[in-house]
């Protein structure tokens, strides 16, 4: 269906949108209440809205009444009403504050239909006809229920609803003893099945009360159930709107109570939906990390540049995907994006152009090796009453033997790492014309490498590293993902024996706004190449 938006701020022109499903989504205080009652004044005789704000209190029993009159009471707020009173009985007259309490409308309309069925059934019954019950609207709130909740069932009754587990099928009790989401899961279903045919059915924060684990399937059920119908969701919930696959979704920006600022979002657009969902709720500026959600770098990252929104990716090549995408999607935002990535055994060069792509490098060969940086270790040991100098030479000296019995290794992995890349360079070139030059480019490329001087080199420059005592040399070079067990740290400063205690402490220092964790924030920060 075709929905005129409403005004857009410093625009003249009319936006429409064609489509089953649109998903309005900002961050709280962008106006979206006020954008979906607009839509329902603008359609208002084929407009359903479920308020955010609504009362959750069901009925123990209902007693039927006639269909008119139940409709009425339900679509309006008042037996006797018609669309033209909907905001004044419905709402109250105030549209976007009003608390919704139609639990019990719901219920008598959803008890009249099962009656008005049942006797028109009867009354229509030949003898032998086909079996063939007509379903009611209850039928199919109990089925899509059931099928969300598998854990309960429902029993019908005249004007009372009892729920009961699946275990244990005599005992029962009233659905108004229902949880919350139980409740709100009955409740949205009755609504929907419940409006007339090829309705606006605009539903503020679906997602309230439901636990993460159901409300994709519960809302796919509801709207496999209405396909006349046309959803209209607000929310600020990122996880939801990216599970209304194939909609129409519009970032509301803001409000300045007679405009809104918004954008229609392009399907296009090469960023993963939801990572680009998710950075448009944030007016900070991005940072692009490695790793994810509960990785070291994200715990770590997000609260050194806590005035970013930090986002974690996976590995490095989609830290540069994503950063190149959305710097160039800068004519629908203005949100400046950036890029870091462990330093990883590049050379100065490799950092240099990086750095000319908005991607910044660690100093530190990987995001572990932040937490080993001296002004952390020192920070952590006079926190826990410990003596600075004396953790910090002993992590010192354990992290330069540690390197020694590990340099062989370490010097043919940057060895390997170096001919890779090179070797990517010759075989990506996009130069090449034909397979006689590629040929002649890998004949050349395998003449010009000198594999043991490359080895010997890197080994020299580790040695150096040792001799000189050279600790920040080591940490930008030293790639082991057992480093921080083999420092001994976490015992120095008295922590428990588990690695991830250090891990924490230095997590919960930089949680504080105090010395030490400005310390750890500054000496991070000065590792980083941007």
């Amino acid at each position: 269906m075709e929905i005129m938006l409403p005004q857009k701020m410093n625009s003249q022109e009319s936006i429409k949108v064609d489509s089953k499903c649109i998903v309005l989504v900002g961050a709280n205080g962008s106006g979206k209440t006020r954008f979906g009652s607009e839509i329902e004044a603008k359609y208002n005789d084929q407009t359903h809205r479920i308020a955010a704000q609504k009362s959750l209190s069901m009925p123990s029993r209902v007693s039927s009444t006639s269909k008119e009159f139940a409709e009425a009471d339900f679509l309006y707020g008042y037996p006797d009403a018609n669309v033209g009173y909907k905001i004044g009985h419905r709402w109250g007259s105030k549209p976007n504050t009003f608390l919704l309490n139609d639990y019990e409308k719901l219920m008598i309309l959803l008890h009249t239909d099962e009656a008005d069925v049942s006797i028109k059934f009867k009354d229509t019954y030949k003898v032998n006809q086909a079996d063939e019950k007509p379903i009611t609207k209850l039928d199919k709130v109990q089925r899509i229920w059931e099928l969300v909740l598998p854990h309960r069932k429902l029993s019908k009754k005249r004007g009372v609803i009892e729920v009961y587990g699946n275990s244990s099928p005599l005992i029962k009790y009233n659905a108004s003893e229902m949880s919350d989401g139980e409740r709100v899961v009955f409740y949205l279903i009755g609504q929907v099945v419940s409006v007339p045919e090829n309705a606006i059915i605009i539903i503020d924060e679906p997602e309230m009360h439901i636990h993460k684990s159901i409300t994709k399937k519960l809302w796919d059920e509801i709207e496999n159930e209405r396909p006349d119908c046309t959803f209209v969701y607000l929310t600020h919930d990122i996880d939801f709107a990216v599970s209304r696959q194939g909609s129409t979704k519009v970032w509301i920006k803001s409000f300045d109570g007679t405009n809104w600022d918004y954008e229609v979002l392009d399907k296009n657009a090469e960023l993963p939906e939801q990572l680009f969902l998710e950075i448009l709720g944030s007016r900070n500026p991005v940072l692009f990390i490695e790793g994810d959600s509960s990785s070291i770098d994200y715990k770590v990252l997000q609260l050194v540049f806590s005035g970013y929104t930090t986002i974690p990716v996976g590995n490095c090549n989609k830290v540069f995907e994503a950063t190149k995408a959305f710097n160039g999607l800068k004519t629908l935002h203005q949100i400046e994006s950036f890029g870091l990535i462990d330093r990883d055994r590049r050379t100065n060069e490799e950092v240099d152009y990086l750095k000319s792509e908005k991607i910044w490098i660690t100093e530190v060969a990987e995001i572990e090796n932040f937490l080993l940086l001296e002004e952390v270790v020192r920070s952590v040991a006079v926190s826990m009453m410990k003596n600075p100098d004396d953790v910090f030479m002993n992590v010192k000296s354990n992290i330069i033997q540690f390197f020694k019995s590990q340099i062989e290794k370490q010097a043919l992995e940057h060895t390997i790492f170096r001919i890779e890349r090179i070797f990517n360079k010759v075989t990506n070139n996009s130069t090449v014309k034909d397979i006689d030059e590629l040929e002649r480019n890998l004949n050349k490329f395998w003449e010009e490498q000198k594999f043991g001087d490359i080895y010997i080199q890197t080994v020299d420059s580790f040695n150096e590293l040792i001799d000189n005592g050279d600790y920040a040399g080591i940490l930008a070079v030293f790639n082991n993902k057992g480093l921080l067990a083999n420092s001994g740290v976490t015992a120095l400063c008295d922590l428990n024996g588990k690695n991830d205690s250090y891990l924490n402490y230095v997590i919960g220092i930089l949680k504080q706004k105090n010395h030490y964790s400005e310390t750890i924030k500054s000496a991070i920060l000065n590792k980083i190449k941007r």
